[in-house]
Order: structure tokens, then sequence, then C-alpha cells
């Protein structure tokens, strides 16, 4: 078939299917289609409508269940008011039916409820339900579709009928005489029944081509055609009408739900196995079939989700006919016949979903079999393309086993057959390599006769070893060619009972840069200097001169300062060109022998290496005093300040220096490079840019920190931790607006241990993320337990450091926690500190949005201290900004904290935030920022952190009594 026959085809079936489903069509004359129905009103779409609904159910009972005098009293049964429904007007004309009583049906087989209700020729009242709501033994006459017996009417007669059903309400009702109907529906379980046995056969076919050829594509479509059929028993109720354990009506939304999701699955597995789809592609259409058929499940819970289903359905088939029409799928003729067939069943799906998602527009009710003649067209060619691919494949498999062929007699290895007494039988040898031996001199012959001795052994003990174990073996050689020692590996395999296959080939290029990796090990590859492993070991050797010659010798310990965030700006690739620049100057600049007495590579002196990361040493073998190694540390921090350009940027770099000294600082190599790491911290601590000799004091400061981590550590499993609270007020009135959660630390010894001494340290060692989770739980259970016992509580205020908002799981902890509590989100505020906004990561400012979304809100905690600006702020969901109280501090007397203040408010006003002053202490500072007209303050002019008891009782009364001006004012 030609590319041009297959795209006529594609336009022909389109234009088929769409005319057929979406125009009317001809009827035959013993049925009528109510294209005129009327519609009497519309059933609730939910719960929060069921007042409308028991007024129209009561209308209904009234009109049916009044006794009449010689009519039989009827009872309407009882339905549910949360299903939507819709109600319709038939009228019934005598001279098309004759003294015949017509039957009204609905053609849709899936409708739940099905009512019917006339005025009969006796004026009494007649009533009839029919559906998937109640059991297919109901049925007089076995057939899909609900469907309702007229009695004999009066001329004229207006019949109602009711279609309740949560998936779509659809008027596709039909009148017809009883003999028609039984006719037509014996044609269509006909026409089913063939059709099931064509989806047998066709998973039978499908499952024979995975079993001959392995091929996941049949498989997939083994897969649909199961769902499909699946759907088929349920859809149209062959399960219900013909197999006796079929489960009854109760689980009609269940198996809907399921076999419905099941043939989207299908589908959407079918189209990503078979288009071998890619990238966002595979994702986009992948993604649509999960979500399609999630919601298609759901549906058995919650009545939504049938007409989510159908509408993400709908969308995933315009976007497939949309990719079909612009010819993204024309590879092969297998694509192009199976994007055929899946045109055919979009199109179909597309029409069926929507009628579902389109309920009132008028629709032929030939969609109700949409999706089934689409996927008969399907099933057609998505057979042809199966057989034109696996045609392709076994093709494609033998040209592979041609080019394996072609690629061993293309390897540069010389390839023999031995027996088990070391006779080679065959050979394959490359013009191009020369070997210590030939082919054709080795054929015939044993391998003792050919190659020395030695050589000769180890590959019969080789060949031995093989035949035994049956496990492969190599053997390595070194043999004379042209004058040079060559390296050659010769593997060793099993061939057969009694032969082995040797690959000999010549790894001599191999075995030289395994050297160069030794080498390399010792040496670091970005600035060409020795590395730690070297470094430690010439620091020993070093060590292990001057204790013989009774020397001292100095160890200095650099970090570079600032380096992370040079990295996190500029890129890493300024950072390692930032480290390379150090390293020249340190090799190129110092004076001979302040740290490298001789060129690096020298093996009698190796004194400056880089540890990893920014950290470098320097021994200093020959230093006699610390007055020496300081100045060395000196002429480094002033060699390192000099600008560097980096790219187009112009850098400055400082440093940080730690110095050790041999022996009064340490006798071996480990002590002396811990006791001038521990010197470099302090020197940091400082201020960075500085150096420090290493003291004694100084291990106990790092002891005494290393104890403060083990006891919060322990402090955290103890439950030794407290909250505190201080309340924000209004400026105005001194109204509680709030309160900020604070955290103290009942030290079993020390007794309340201040934050800004453990804070830190739980920062840097990373124990600041659970000791935040325990806060942030703890204040959303007090104010949980608080609003129990009737406190009102505005909202509570939490900090969160940065290295917690970028743990892993952190928002979703946040979320968890709110939810565990049962707090209302709106109540808790995160305060965020500046340096997070330094930091704009992308999936970090979704998670904050996603938070916001539920009502938590989010705060600027120390504003004004940072570096923030406007457009970071604008990239954050921030609803308030808290004045650091620095600022505050100064007022009303500083006149520069007074301006910075003022613009912070009117900033914040003009930007829709909210603004909150801390540190408020003085009626002074009070009376500035009210004229400033600040809205919210904080601070120990209004009260204290106080425990949850007596915040508890600030918290009832509502407001704090700002203090009385002072006198004069």
């Amino acid at each position: 078939m030609t590319r041009v026959t297959i795209k006529q085809l594609c336009k022909g079936l389109v234009l088929l299917v769409v005319i057929a489903l979406t125009l009317p069509g001809a009827v035959p004359e013993t049925h009528t289609f109510s294209a005129g129905l009327t519609t009497l009103w519309d059933a609730p779409q939910g719960p929060g409508r069921s007042d409308d609904a028991s007024r129209w159910l009561t209308r209904l009972r009234d009109s049916v269940a009044l006794p009449r005098a010689g009519c039989e009293k009827l009872e309407l049964p009882d339905l549910s008011l949360t299903k939507p429904a819709r109600a319709f007007q038939i009228k019934v004309e005598r001279e098309q039916f004759g003294a015949r009583s017509p039957i009204v049906y609905l053609q849709e087989p899936i409708a739940e409820f099905f009512i019917v209700v006339a005025t009969d020729v006796n004026g009494c009242p007649w009533l009839s339900i029919s559906g998937r709501g109640l059991p297919f033994a109901h049925r007089d006459i076995v057939s899909p579709f609900p469907y309702a017996h007229l009695p004999a009417l009066p001329e004229g007669a207006v019949v109602t009928a009711i279609v309740q059903d949560y998936k779509a309400i659809r008027p596709w009702i039909m009148l017809a005489d009883e003999t028609s109907f039984v006719r037509d529906n014996t044609v269509l379980w006909i026409g089913m029944g063939a059709y099931s046995g064509i989806l047998l056969m066709m998973i039978v076919v499908a499952l024979g081509f995975d079993a001959y050829a392995g091929s996941r594509v049949a498989l997939a479509y083994a897969f649909y055609c199961f769902a499909l059929q699946i759907w088929l028993v349920q859809n149209f109720g062959i399960g219900s009408a013909f197999v006796p354990c079929w489960p009854g009506p109760q689980y009609f939304p269940f198996l809907q739900a399921i076999s419905v999701a099941g043939v989207v699955l299908g589908i959407g597995f079918a189209v990503l196995e078979f288009l071998q789809l890619r990238g966002r592609v595979r994702l986009a259409i992948g993604g649509f079939v999960v979500l399609s058929a999630l919601c298609f499940l759901s549906s058995a819970w919650h009545a939504a989700g049938y007409r989510a289903g159908a509408a993400v359905l709908f969308v995933l088939a315009v976007a497939t006919i949309v990719l079909l029409a612009r010819g993204v799928f024309r590879r092969s003729a297998s694509i192009r016949l199976f994007t055929l067939g899946l045109g055919a069943t979009m199109i179909g799906g597309g029409v069926q979903a929507f009628s579902v998602i389109g309920s009132g527009v008028e629709v032929s009710r030939l969609a109700a079999f949409a999706f089934p003649i689409g996927s008969l067209f399907q099933a057609a060619f998505w057979l042809a393309a199966l057989i034109i691919r696996l045609r392709g494949e076994h093709r494609d498999l033998h040209e592979l086993e041609g080019q394996q062929a072609a690629i061993i007699w293309a390897m540069p290895d010389l390839i023999l057959v031995f027996d088990r007494q070391g006779i080679c039988l065959d050979y394959k040898q490359p013009c191009a390599t020369r070997f210590f031996v030939t082919g054709s001199e080795l054929l015939g012959k044993n391998v003792s006769a050919v190659l020395p001795t030695e050589t000769a052994s180890a590959i019969q003990r080789g060949i031995e070893k093989v035949l035994q174990e049956s496990n492969l073996q190599s053997v390595f050689v070194e043999l004379p060619v042209d004058g040079n020692i060559h390296h050659y590996e010769a593997r060793i395999a099993p061939n057969g009972a009694n032969k082995v296959l040797v690959v000999v080939r010549d790894i001599t290029l191999q075995k030289h840069n395994e050297e160069r990796i030794r080498r390399l090990a010792y040496f670091d590859t970005l600035t060409g200097l020795p590395n730690r492993q070297s470094f430690l070991e010439r620091l020993d050797r070093e060590l292990l001169r001057a204790r013989r010659t009774n020397r001292r010798m100095a160890l200095l310990f650099l970090d570079l300062d600032g380096f992370k965030h040079i990295n996190d700006t500029l890129g890493h690739s300024a950072g390692d060109c930032l480290l390379q620049t150090v390293a020249e100057r340190l090799q190129e600049k110092l004076r001979a022998g302040a740290f490298i007495a001789r060129p690096a590579l020298d093996e009698s002196g190796l004194h400056f290496a880089r540890l990893g990361g920014d950290e470098f040493t320097v021994v200093l073998p020959d230093v006699d005093t610390a007055e020496a190694a300081c100045a060395v540390a000196q002429r480094i921090q002033a060699l390192l300040r000099r600008p560097a350009l980096i790219g187009e940027q112009e850098i400055t770099v400082t440093s940080s220096i730690g110095i050790a000294l041999f022996p009064a600082d340490g006798d071996d190599a480990a002590t002396l490079l811990k006791h001038a790491d521990t010197a470099m911290y302090y020197a940091k601590e400082q201020g960075r840019d500085n150096w420090q000799l290493y003291e004694r004091t100084l291990t106990t400061r790092t002891t005494a920190r290393l104890a403060l981590e083990g006891d919060l550590r322990k402090g955290l499993e103890r439950g030794e931790f407290r909250l505190f609270y201080q309340p924000q007020v209004r400026a105005t009135d001194g109204t509680v607006i709030g309160i900020e959660a604070l955290i103290r630390w009942q030290h079993p010894q020390q007794g309340l241990v201040s934050p800004a001494l453990f804070i830190p340290v739980a920062e840097e060692t990373g124990l600041i993320v659970p000791i935040g989770e325990w806060v942030l739980n703890a204040a959303c259970s007090q104010v949980r337990q608080w609003q129990q016992s009737g406190v009102s509580v505005p909202r509570v205020a939490v900090n969160v450091s940065a290295r917690q908002l970028g743990a892993a799981g952190f928002l979703d902890t946040v979320a968890a926690i709110i939810v565990a509590t049962g707090i209302a989100a709106d109540r808790l505020e995160l305060e965020l500190t500046e340096s997070i906004l330094m930091e704009p990561d992308a999936k970090r400012i979704t998670g904050l949005y996603r938070l916001r979304a539920m009502g938590v809100h989010f705060s600027i905690d120390d504003f004004g201290t940072g570096y923030s600006s406007l457009s970071y702020i604008k990239r954050f969901p921030i609803g308030t900004l808290k004045i650091d109280q620095s600022f505050i501090r100064g007022l009303p007397q500083n006149a520069d904290d007074a301006g910075i203040t003022t613009a912070i408010i009117a900033m914040a006003r003009s930007l829709d935030l909210d603004v909150i002053a801390e540190g408020v202490e003085t009626r002074e500072q009070l009376d500035f920022l009210q004229r400033a007209q600040c809205p919210k303050l904080q601070g120990y002019l209004f009260s204290r952190p106080l425990p949850p008891d007596e915040i508890e009782d600030l918290l009832r009364r509502g407001r704090i009594d700002l203090p009385a001006k002072n006198a004069g004012e």
C-alpha cells in the first residue's frame, strides 16, 4: 500500500465516522427518535441542591401516588436525591402504532435508572422503572437498553420519562413496537457476540505473536483487547444478562469504573509501546492516560469522576488527532497503519466522551456505539501493523546477525580455536595488527611447539581450567615484538564439549594508561597539585625526617572565604577557574623554599597540596619559629587578595589559615592536621581573612562545641525543649493579633540556655531540621489545644531557617503537621530569613505557593539586614515584613534608623504588604511607630515571651493596655 493510499484511507475514515456520529441519520419507520423532547426539569447536581430534588420528587409522587377510585396505588422507588437527573415529555401518536402498545426505551446501556410515568386510557396513573440499578431479571425482553412497555394510552397521550445517572444524561429516548424492538435486540446481541468473538481471537493472535517474538507491542495489544472485552461485557450488560455469577446491580458503579479505566490504560499502553514515544511527548500522553484512568476509577466513589475522566479523554483524543494530522508518527508503514487505527479509536472515544461532557448538546444517538465502532476499525489496522512490524523486526534480526559476524571479523584481535590437547584447530587474524605469533604458524600445531615454554604452559593451564569449570579465564603474558615488550591478554572461553575459544588482544596501550592513572591518583586533576593521599604520605615522610634530624616544621591549613557563594552565583566553572588561579599563584610567586622547595613533581620536595574543595595545605619543613610560619601565612593572604579575572568577572578572594607546629602542636600527621584545621575554623570565627596559631584552648572550645552538639541531640530525644510565646499587637489599640513561638532549651545542668548559643550549632550540624520540625509540631498542637478549650488564637508565627526550607520533604512535613494537628492553615505563619530570598529555587517557590494556597502565611524576619530586593520579594508569597529590632533600637534619636524604618513601612504599604516592628521597648519608640503608621508591633514594651499557661490568660483578654504617654506629651 502506498503512502497516498493510506492518506486517502485516513481522510475517508475520519469523514465517514464524523458524518455517521454527528448527524441523526435515517431511522426505521417502527422507531421514533425523540428529537422533540421537552425538558421538564433538572435534578440536583450534588448534595447542595437537595431542596430542589425534594420538590421534583414530591411532584412526581403526588402525580402517581394519590389514591384514585378504581386505580391501583403506585409507589415511587426511593431514589437518591444527590444524583443528577432530567425529566422529559414524549407525545405518543396513536396512528403511528395503531392498537399496539409501543415500547419506550433509552438507547443508553449504562443508565442507572429510567423511570416512565403515564396515564392510561382509564385515567389511572402508571409507572415503570428500569436501568442498571436493577437486576436484569426485571426485564421481560432481554435488552441492553432500559425500557418500559407502555399501557393502552388515550389519543395524544404525553409520557414523562425521567433519566437519573451520575455519569451522564443523554436524551436518546426512542419509541418502537414490540416486534421491532425484540428483533433489533436479537440482532444487537448477535452482533455483540460476534464482536466479542473477534476480540477473543485477536487476544489469542497477539499472545501468539508475543510467545513467538517476545514482542512488548503484541503484549500491549493483547492487554488492550482484553480490557476492551471486559468493557464490552460490562458496558452492554452481557455479563448481567447471560452470566449467572455476574455481580449484582449494587456493584455496577465499581465494575463500570474498572472496565472504563482498563480500556483507557490499554490504549495508553499500546500507544506508548507501539509508537515508541520518547521525551516530553511520551510523558504528556502517558500522563493524560493515567489521569483519565484515575478519574474513571474514582467514579466508583465520586460521581464527578466519570465526567472528569471523559473530559480528559476528550482532550487526549483531540491532541492525538492533531499529532496525527501534523504527521508526527509517519515514520514507517506499520506506524502509519497503527496511527490510522488509533485515529479511529480516538475519534470514536472522543465523540462518546463529548456526549458525556456535553450533556444537553444535541448529539446523534449513534454516539452510544461510537467507541465500539472505532475500536472495530482499530482492531483490523492494528493487526496489519503488528504483522508488518514483526516482519520488519525479523528482517532486522537477520541483518543484525550479519553485522555481528562482520564485527567479529573487523575486531583487531587474534581469535584461535584449541582442542583439549592445546592443538590449534582454526583461527582468525586481522591483517593490520602484529602479534607475537600468526594464526598460520599455530594452525594444526600444539601451543608448546610455537610459543615460549612459560607462555605455552600458562595458556595450556588456562585451557584445562576452562574445560573443567566452564568459566571464562584470562591469561596475561609479556612477549617481545619488533624489539619492544608488548602486553597481551588471552581470554579463554568454552566452545563446545572439548574445544575452547581464545581471544588474544594487545593491551600494551591499556597498561600504559593504567600506569598513567596510578600517577594521576596522587595528583589533583583540576589544579595539578598533589592530592590528599599524596599529601598525607609526604607529610609522614617529612615528620619522620624531622624526628631524625631533630628539626621543627609547620603545617598551614588554608580555606578560601566565601567560595561556596562564588560557586552558587557564578557557577562551578568559575569556581574551578578560581581554584586553578590560586594554585598557579602559590606555585609561581612564592619564594622558593617557603612553600615548594623544589618543583612540585620533584621526588625530593612535595610540600603543597589541595585536600579537596577549597582547602589547601602547605608543609613548611624547615621553619624554626612560629613567627616565620605566620609570616608565610601573611604572604599567602596578601597574594590571594589581588583581584583575579575569572571570565569577564573580577573577583577578590580572601583566605583563613590555621597554623600548627611540630612537635609542639602534634607529633603525628593526623594530630597536626586536626589542630591546623581547628585553628583555621577559629580564624574564620574571628572575621575571616585572618590567620591563627593553634592553642590548646581551641581544642577546649572545639570539645565544648562537640559536647553542646551531643547535648542538643540528647535534648531533642529527651524532650528538653520548651516553647515560649510573645504577643504581637495592633499599634492603635493593643489588640493581640498573633503570637510568635520562641524556642528555649531547659538544659538539665545549665538551666535555661539561650537560643543564641545553641541555634548556630544546630544550623551547622543540621540538627535545626528535626528541632524545627519539633517546634512547628509543638506550636500547632498548642494552638489546637487552646482552640479546643475555647481560646481564640489569631495566628502563631514559627521561624524557619534556610537549611530547614532546603531540607528534602520539609514543605510536605509542614502540610502533614497541619493535617495531623487539625488546625486551620491560615492560623500558621512561617517566618523566613532574607537569605532564603537570595536563592530563588523554582521547586522551593512552587512548594511555598502550594502551602500558601492551603492558607499558610509567610513573612520575612529581620527585614532590612540582608540583601533582598523587590524582585526577590515578588517571587515569593510574602505577606508580612518584620522590621529588624536593630533599626527599632535607635528610634527615634538615630536619624538613619528612623529613615530606614519609615522607608520600609512606606514600601510595604505600596506593595500591599503587612509590617511588624520587632523589639519595641520604650514609649518613645511606640510613639514614633504610631506616627509612621506601622500597623503591628512586638517587643518587651508589651510583653516578654511567656510560657503557654501565661500567654493563655493574655489571649483570653484579647488585648494589652498600651503604656501611657510621657508627661507633657
